[in-house]
């Protein structure tokens, strides 16, 4: 019997699912690999990459999926066309999935080994105009150079490739005139807003943070990089160096972490041109020398030798050495550094020879409090400037601590200028909350605050209540995070320990003296909260953990001593009088204690 005209032919849907699934499943595929071409060849910039190829994969792969249904599927049930969108999607998005989940991990940064490498992480493009190849050529020849200017015994290594750091973010370090004046062609550019912007803290604490981890990784002693910047005219580029700092390389000195640009930029006339790019790597040459410098002087100030340290930093800010300023040694790094190393020999003096270091140190961090009538960078109204005063602040006000205070008498009544302890006690509470300053710069005016508190408790110029110290406290163990703060932690512990112990609770001293030695790193200063540890412990009658912190404490001191660091004449002063603490506790506690 012959169809009816009006009897639709039911399609095959077995036949073209045979054909279906196949080409499916090859769109499907070719977008992991086209992810993993991204990632191949083009890592420094993978994220934006990664968008743009997702976006257009998933537009082509919605293109063929709805042809196929159209062509092949047109007549089926909606149901059926339905279900073929639903695994679709779902082999779309499982391909990527699996792509992120197989695609092997990025190999490790290679470490460095030595006390003084360097780590060049880069020189970042500011915008599209320079080519970032260039650059990263232009970063591995300055290392090259750079090993050829320093000790045998230093690596320099170029991590251009592999770094990965948000360098774009150096133009918040810069000054508002400055950017302004390299990136807008005339007052009234839209495009000059765009760098007039005020500096994102976010962005700042993102590059800081990564740039400690990456320098952790890599071992690098310090890290070098630069931004470079294209005017919109194309008439000049202009580099800025900067120099990152790790503040486990500056003992005692964490406020100095950070990144510093140099105060002037090397400026090109061109960019594409091969002599052009020549001559900015000579320019880099010269600049090698200063930096050099900054790296032995770094080098002596770890071996436990300031005074070497200041006579390396005297010529670096000698005007006849530095000449119109040198780009990876800006004056406020060296200021702050120099008057660190005066500072630092203050403790082994008395009378006018103390005097004569504090002053010293005083004169440098005030230089960058108040330049007069000096241009710099400091001098003027900026993000860096801001940032430079707030550390020099710090300084100052430890500064103003120590000579406000008698060192043979330690904060007794009578002996301390009061006065200058309240305001030191104001100026730190302040500093506390400083945008300008990093992490760690704020949570050393925390724990310098609960110092000078302390301070003048002892001296009874105010009522003891402790709440510094708790403060102190409840910040760092909130800050477990943030690199490099477990030198304040114990530092901090260890004025919550001689508070507890003056309060008579004894074994509330003796856990904060034993967190402040595991969190501690100068051998110096754990040789104090050893003998501490040991005779609270002889107190209460624990001769087994007194002889055993004895003896801690007289191998920290020997670790001092090999390293240049703390008093020569404590060691032997501190085993006399120990051992006539131990002998005393011996005879006084009961046999069954022993």
């Amino acid at each position: 019997m012959p169809r009816s005209a009006q009897d639709p032919q039911i399609p095959q849907e077995g036949g073209h699912a045979r054909h279906l699934w196949p080409l499916l499943a090859v769109f499907a595929v070719a977008v992991p690999a086209a992810l993993f071409v991204v990632e191949k060849f083009g890592a420094h910039h993978f994220g934006f990459s990664f968008f743009l190829i997702l976006l257009a994969s998933l537009a082509g792969y919605a293109v063929a999926v709805d042809k196929v249904v159209q062509e092949r599927l047109g007549e089926s049930r909606r149901r059926t066309r339905m279900l073929v969108w639903l695994a679709a999607a779902v082999l779309f998005l499982g391909s990527v999935t699996v792509f992120f989940l197989l695609r092997p991990p990025p190999p490790p940064l290679a470490r460095m080994v030595g006390a003084r490498d360097v780590a060049v992480a880069g020189f970042a493009a500011a915008d599209d105009k320079l080519d970032q190849q260039t650059l990263d050529d232009l970063a591995a020849e300055f290392a090259r150079e750079m090993k050829r200017q320093l000790r045998p015994s230093a690596e320099v290594r170029s991590y251009a490739a592999d770094a990965a750091l948000p360098l774009t973010e150096l133009r918040n370090y810069l000054d508002d005139s400055e950017l302004e004046r390299k990136t807008a062609a005339r007052a009234s550019d839209v495009r000059a807003l765009e760098w007039k912007t005020a500096v994102r803290a976010s962005d700042v604490s993102e590059l800081e943070q990564k740039t400690a981890d990456f320098a952790e990784m890599t071992n690098a002693e310090i890290v070098v990089a630069g931004l470079a910047v294209a005017e919109p005219g194309g008439g000049q580029t202009r580099l800025w160096p900067a120099v990152y700092i790790r503040s486990d390389r500056v003992t005692n000195l964490p406020e100095l972490e950070g990144w510093y640009v140099g105060e002037s930029p090397i400026i090109l006339t061109g960019w594409n041109e091969p002599q052009e790019r020549d001559q900015l790597h000579a320019q880099l040459t010269q600049e090698v020398g200063a930096l050099a410098k900054f790296l032995e002087a770094l080098g002596a100030w770890r071996k436990g030798n300031p005074a070497e340290a200041e006579q390396i930093l005297d010529g670096l800010l000698d005007p006849k050495q530095q000449g119109d300023g040198n780009s990876f040694v800006p004056s406020d790094l060296a200021l702050l550094f120099h008057g660190a190393a005066a500072e630092q020999q203050a403790p082994a003096q008395m009378g006018p020879s103390r005097t004569k270091f504090l002053e010293t140190a005083r004169k440098d961090y005030e230089r960058i409090m108040d330049p007069g009538t000096e241009d710099t960078p400091t001098s003027r109204p900026s993000k860096r400037a801001a940032a430079a005063r707030a550390r020099a602040a710090i300084s100052l006000q430890v500064n103003a601590y120590r000579r406000a205070i008698d060192p043979m008498k330690l904060c007794q009544p009578e002996t301390v200028k009061a006065a200058e302890l309240a305001q030191v006690s104001q100026s730190l509470k302040a500093l506390a909350d400083n945008q300008s300053l990093n992490d760690l710069g704020r949570l050393k005016a925390v724990v310098n605050r609960a110092q000078v508190e302390e301070c003048r408790i002892l001296a009874r110029l105010v009522t003891d209540d402790g709440a510094a110290v708790k403060e102190a406290l409840k910040k760092l163990s909130d800050a477990r995070d943030v690199t490099g703060a477990a030198e304040l932690r114990a530092f901090a512990e260890s004025i919550a320990a001689n508070h507890e112990y003056r309060s008579g609770d004894k074994p509330a001293a003796i856990k904060h003296i034993r967190a402040a030695i595991k969190d501690g790193r100068d051998p110096s200063q754990r040789a104090i909260w050893h003998g501490l540890l040991a005779r609270w412990s002889l107190e209460r009658c624990d001769l087994q953990t007194g002889r055993t912190a004895r003896q801690d404490a007289l191998d920290q001191y020997d670790a001092a001593k090999r390293r240049g660091r703390g008093d020569p004449s404590a060691a032997p002063k501190y085993e006399k009088d120990s051992a006539v603490e131990l002998e005393n506790a011996e005879k006084r506690c009961p046999d069954d204690e022993r």
